[in-house]
């Protein structure tokens, strides 16, 4: 029994689906988590951005009997997942980056925090990076102006343990204290399905990046809470597909920051805003491509 006296749903009852690009070298281990979890292959779809690094070819090999659905070219994360959501069926649907791995025990502990409570639409678990770190994108506040600046000027790493300058990464709390959350990330989030279909899933303008903070932000519109739940433990390597194209995918970064703004912010008076908080994205892009050529190891995250 799940807390509040639910019965949590079997896993047959998930869908699991990745979304790959370049992810030859990753893509079985994600895969092999997933199953691990008591799912069989057929509840797993995978979602290739035509790759032309043998991701079709790994996928195949790892577990003949995945869904595979290769597209002839990169429809993006937002699409390549509503494509492989549409697919799959299922009551619950758990995306998974190609790059992550479901730890023992994990899928469980995300399906108990769903059905605890029918207003749960998006379970996030706690993602880890390989060195131990933790991926701070598994718990977000929404990204106000106010919010954005402290994360972007560096002030929430000054000042880590401040409620109101760390308030984007939450990084004043615990990481181990389950919660509600405004956004967890599309590399590991379970969702419930009639939530994902009342939002109509992810927003297909947004190519790469801000797709799980725009999806997290509906489901609120909507009347669904999204729920930190650290008893599901993810690692993920972050970036493996995307730092192969580095700038490109900065140039999408900025472009989702911007489109997230202008979506959700810039109304009423904070549109008089909008000119100078463009510019500020501009400025940060540029700087952060001009860095990149110089690198001997270009990536993404600044």
């Amino acid at each position: 029994m799940a807390d509040g006296g639910l019965v949590a749903r079997p896993v047959g009852d998930v869908r699991v689906v990745i979304a790959t690009h370049r992810s030859a070298a990753d893509v079985a281990r994600a895969i092999a988590s997933a199953l691990a979890q008591g799912l069989h292959p057929s509840q797993v779809t995978v979602v290739d951005n035509a790759s032309p690094d043998g991701t079709v070819a790994a996928v195949r090999a790892a577990a003949p009997g995945v869904r595979l659905l290769a597209a002839p070219t990169n429809l993006g994360f937002a699409r390549a997942c509503n494509r492989g959501a549409a697919a799959a069926g299922g009551g619950a649907l758990l995306l998974l980056n190609p790059d992550a791995v479901l730890q023992p025990g994990s899928l469980a502990a995300m399906l108990a925090a769903l059905d605890a409570d029918p207003r749960r639409g998006a379970i996030s678990p706690r993602i880890d990076r390989p060195d131990g770190r933790l991926d701070a994108a598994c718990r977000r506040t929404f990204p106000s102006p106010v919010i954005a600046f402290y994360r972007l000027s560096g002030l929430s790493r000054l000042f880590p343990h401040s409620p109101r300058l760390a308030a984007y990464n939450r990084t004043h709390l615990p990481v181990d204290a389950p919660g509600p959350i405004d956004s967890g990330s599309g590399a590991c989030l379970l969702l419930r399905r009639s939530a994902w279909d009342a939002v109509g899933g992810f927003d297909e303008r947004y190519f790469m990046y801000g797709e799980d903070l725009d999806l997290c932000w509906r489901l609120a519109a909507a009347g669904w809470t999204t729920w930190y739940e650290p008893g599901a433990r993810v690692v993920h390597r972050k970036g493996a597909s995307s730092e192969q194209a580095a700038v490109p995918m900065l140039v999408a970064f900025h472009q989702s920051m911007w489109r997230f703004y202008r979506t959700h912010y810039a109304r009423g008076g904070a549109a008089l805003l909008a000119p100078l908080v463009g510019a500020a994205i501009l400025a940060r892009a540029a700087a952060l491509v001009a860095l990149n050529l110089v690198r001997r190891h270009p990536r993404v995250s600044p």
